[in-house]
């Protein structure tokens, strides 16, 4: 019975160790390779076959439906990368202190240019000149 009691623990401290990644350490192992998958991407491999080489070669340990979320969103729905453009720049007039709400009028709202519908009303009387 001792080899079995002995097997057990292996296998317990054995499984504790080969427990599934996370989802932080998934999309840090994926974050690592994004590049490698852009380029293959660009040159035209299937994502399946991209996903295959990588879990084979032990570059990534996450299922193949992690692996296509994690495309999603950090490759094809990516924000483009801009660069930030600087703060806004102080007026003059800012950087001095002067409030400038009370040097300046406040312009009105403009009005649209939209003519209003008429309305339409019904005269049960004919006009003898436009009916010839």
């Amino acid at each position: 019975m001792s080899t079995f009691l002995e097997e057990l623990a292996k296998w317990a401290t054995g499984a504790s160790q080969t427990t599934k990644p996370r989802r932080k350490e998934t999309l840090a192992a994926f974050l690592a390779v994004r590049e490698d998958v852009k380029e293959a991407i660009a040159a035209g491999y299937a994502l399946k076959t991209i996903w295959e080489h990588m879990h084979e070669t032990g570059r990534v340990s996450f299922r193949y439906e992690t692996f296509l979320r994690h495309v999603r969103r950090h490759i094809t729905n990516a924000p483009s990368e801009r660069p930030k453009l600087p703060g806004p720049v102080k007026s003059e007039v800012q950087a001095r202190g002067i409030d400038e709400s009370k040097s300046k009028e406040i312009p009105e709202p403009k009005k649209s240019g939209v003519p209003s519908v008429g309305r339409f009303n019904f005269d049960p009387t004919p006009n003898k000149e436009e009916l010839l």
